[in-house]
């Protein structure tokens, strides 16, 4: 048997909200705690992590054993990247600076059986480790599950991606689409920072975009302000349902500077 349908989107479907974490340090310890403390999922970061794949492999496991989502960033707009990932194990792919609907096309294309893109194949192999040992007599078993549970999300981190949005959101296959505040703002140098008024503009009208292409979209606060609680709610108001709570490095830096915040 493949495994259990992607539980992120089932709760999706049923309107849940869920929410999950980048994991940027080579730490299968760190899967196991995000899933400890409930969160949903894991984005394994290859772009801006310090690891590759085989470290990748074994935080897919640990993502496995303690029943999280386990999704892969991957380092480019790359098919290959992305099929590693998809035959690693991940339930998901964010695929980063993406460009144009022909880009759109050719990752969806890259994850997905059913989703050809012209000029472009999905590769196939039967013993890729997400077949499960079983890909070469269930093949078709596994290509439909594939297409049912991957999901692909991808990042628009440019100016160009931007004026592309439109384009980008009609391509049929992606799952989610994601916003590149830090990106955008040393691009387009933003005033007021990845937070600050104009990035928000700039958010809203993303946001309000992906609304109306009936494409998710991912919600990225400010988790250590004093009004992040609001801000968590605000989003939820306008109809977000899937959340980043930010990366271990960040979330570690913090904590260990609470720590000494009462001895200096």
């Amino acid at each position: 048997m493949f495994p259990a349908p992607n539980p992120l989107r089932v709760k999706l479907l049923a309107g849940e909200p869920i929410a999950g974490i980048y994991i940027q340090t080579n730490s299968p310890d760190c899967v196991e705690l995000a899933a400890a403390a409930g969160l949903d999922y894991v984005i394994l970061d290859e772009e801006h992590g310090s690891f590759g794949m085989d470290a990748v492999v074994h935080m897919i496991r640990a993502a496995e054993a303690s029943g999280i989502v386990p999704i892969v960033r991957v380092p480019q707009v790359c098919a290959t990247a992305v099929r590693r990932a998809v035959e690693a194990g991940a339930l998901g792919v964010y695929v980063p600076d993406v460009r144009s609907a022909a880009q759109a096309r050719a990752m969806v294309a890259a994850a997905k059986f059913g989703a050809p893109a012209a000029g472009q194949r999905r590769g196939a192999c039967p013993t890729v480790r997400s077949a499960r040992g079983k890909g070469a007599a269930q093949w078709e078993d596994y290509a439909r599950w594939c297409d049912e549970n991957l999901m692909v999300a991808l990042l628009i981190e440019s100016g160009e991606g931007l004026a592309a949005l439109d384009q980008i959101l009609a391509v049929p296959g992606i799952d989610t689409i994601v916003l590149g505040r830090f990106d955008l703002v040393q691009e387009m140098a933003l005033e007021g920072g990845r937070y600050g008024p104009a990035m928000n503009a700039l958010f809203d009208d993303f946001a309000r975009k992906a609304d109306a292409a009936g494409v998710p979209y991912v919600a990225r606060w400010d988790t250590g302000a004093a009004d992040s609680a609001r801000q968590c709610a605000q989003a939820l108001d306008r109809g977000a349902r899937i959340f980043n709570v930010g990366s271990d490095r960040e979330l570690m830096l913090r904590a260990f500077r609470g720590a000494l915040a009462s001895l200096r």
